[in-house]
């Protein structure tokens, strides 16, 4: 075990040494003046995070997240206009070249990985509309600097510093209190929870930064599936999920029941909405999920992580949430 998480520690550290030597942001087209910026389509469900925190009003429309669901619900009354258009990254898009040029934006952006196959389909979308398309890393341990970025091309600095300020708390704090969190832990996504984030994948950063030890290592840095045998074989300390489904069967099903997690009933429910706290996507709500770390993995009481959650949820989200409200956000209450 030892070698595991010496492993995951390397692994981890290197990652961010790597991210942090490369440009926050890759451009693609003029771009226009920061106070011209006035309707900006998001590409995809990272940057609808960032662009509800940072400049609401000037969204086209939202890549993916839906305010008609009941997590949209959540949002003040002047956002539920929002539409949801489709997406312009990623494999699957559904935002055509066409729609886009309807749409009559001045700016796309994109927030994820900065990798050649997103930065070639920035070429590719900027060719099509002429419209100036600009991709930034959406590593959580550079958050501040993305913040202060978007801030200066969209002409909301003074907006952006106030955020980018609890993400450095944030960073900063997390880095403190890690080696205080060093258990290994298992991402189980979707209803059988057999998919999983590996060391390195912006999905599961927020647990590696708060100090737990992903046991999910290897060369691969994304989301994969993995097999029931390789979890056992891992045999997690604790076991964290999003999906409702997947926490109701670990009860239950023999196999995950051979878990040390689960014997020690230490498998937790992650609170989704609007955005999951760890994940789903990964963008500014992972900042939250490291403090709710902190908070759980100290054995604190819920109730007295409340003003936290309402302190964010009006910081990045523009809700006010009353306290029972957000206490039944942290014990999973819908």
């Amino acid at each position: 075990m030892k070698k595991l998480l010496a492993l995951v520690s390397t692994l981890f550290f290197s990652s961010l040494l790597l991210a942090q030597s490369t440009p926050i942001s890759v451009t693609v087209g003029e771009m226009p003046a920061p106070e011209k910026v006035e309707k900006i389509i998001s590409a995809g469900n990272p940057t609808d995070v960032v662009l509800l925190a940072v400049a609401p009003e000037k969204l086209a429309g939202l890549a993916g997240f839906r305010m008609n669901s009941p997590a949209g619900k959540f949002f003040p009354e002047s956002f539920q206009k929002l539409e949801t258009l489709g997406k312009v990254s990623g494999k699957n898009s559904t935002l055509s070249p066409e729609k886009i040029l309807a749409l009559n934006p001045n700016l796309i952006i994109d927030i994820g990985n900065i990798s050649p196959n997103y930065i070639d389909q920035a070429h590719k979308t900027q060719a099509q509309t002429q419209i100036p398309y600009v991709l930034l890393d959406g590593n959580l341990t550079r958050t501040p600097e993305l913040l202060h970025e978007i801030g200066k091309l969209i002409g909301k600095s003074a907006e952006t510093e106030k955020l980018a300020n609890y993400a450095e708390e944030t960073l900063q704090q997390a880095v403190t209190l890690a080696p205080n969190f060093a258990k290994t832990a298992y991402l189980a996504r979707g209803a059988d929870g057999l998919e999983t984030g590996f060391v390195g994948s912006i999905h599961t950063q927020s647990l590696e930064l708060a100090g737990v030890r992903n046991v999910a290592v290897g060369d691969h840095k994304g989301l994969s599936k993995v097999s029931m045998e390789q979890i056992l074989l891992w045999n997690p300390e604790i076991i964290f999920t999003q999906y409702p489904e997947f926490y109701q069967k670990v009860w239950t099903d023999p196999q995950w029941q051979a878990l040390d997690a689960v014997k020690q009933k230490k498998v937790y429910l992650i609170p989704n909405k609007p955005f999951g706290w760890l994940d789903s996507p990964p963008s500014l709500n992972r900042l939250l999920g490291i403090k709710w770390l902190q908070h759980l993995l100290a054995g604190n009481a819920p109730e007295a992580f409340v003003p936290e959650i309402q302190q964010f949820y009006k910081l990045f989200y523009h809700i006010e949430l009353s306290p029972t409200q957000a206490e039944a956000l942290i014990k999973g209450n819908k």
